[in-house]
């Protein structure tokens, strides 16, 4: 299984990552930083496959930040997350990252963002892992478009606009379905559909 380094700002949102990736199976292939000095004395620790990087931490130059890692860790997949100007992706691309990750740039859906780039470069589970299969039984066609939207790092707000409805009707569709499957929020929800097929 393949080494992943999350680097976010908010104590919160690695907390929440640490959780969604135990959800998911690959708890001991994830590790999480909060400071560039923490990401520095890891990579210089032990090589990492990838590293998951909250646009807002490789700022004011996510192209400079880009080099700097691959200079001192060159094998490392550098993938970042969250906003970026089309513009400046194509730099970061062009610096060296593998990729850019549309989500939102904080909150629910950055950590939403976060365990699907988590998903992509771990994809292998371990054998002994209880695998539970979510039944789609019971979701409506709404919520099934809802829980999509959110697999897609969309905030309620773009799932109304696709859905042609209001984010306040999203809500609701979004608690019926945390009910359902029995998650506890956006992250937990997107992680339990991956892993029952809901969502690809």
């Amino acid at each position: 299984m393949k080494n992943v380094l999350v680097c976010v700002k908010a104590p919160d949102a690695a907390a929440r990552i640490s959780k969604c990736a135990s959800r998911m199976g690959v708890a001991q292939a994830v590790r999480t930083v909060m400071t560039m000095e923490d990401l520095q004395s890891r990579l210089a620790a032990q090589p990492f496959d990838a590293l998951l990087v909250e646009v807002g931490m490789a700022r004011p130059d996510p192209v400079q930040f880009t080099r700097s890692v691959l200079a001192r860790s060159p094998h490392t997949g550098v993938v970042l997350v969250g906003t970026v100007d089309p513009r400046l992706s194509a730099a970061v691309a062009a610096a060296g990252a593998r990729g850019i990750i549309r989500g939102g740039a904080e909150g629910d859906e950055l950590v939403v963002a976060l365990s699907q780039a988590i998903m992509l470069v771990c994809p292998d589970r371990p054998i002994d892992m209880p695998r539970q299969r979510v039944a789609p039984r019971g979701l409506t066609e709404r919520e099934m478009q809802v829980l999509r939207g959110m697999s897609q790092g969309k905030s309620n707000a773009e799932i109304g606009r696709d859905l042609f409805v209001s984010e306040d009707t999203v809500k609701t569709h979004a608690r019926r379905l945390f009910r359902k499957l029995g998650a506890r929020d956006r992250a937990h929800a997107v992680a339990e559909a991956f892993r029952g097929g809901l969502v690809h």
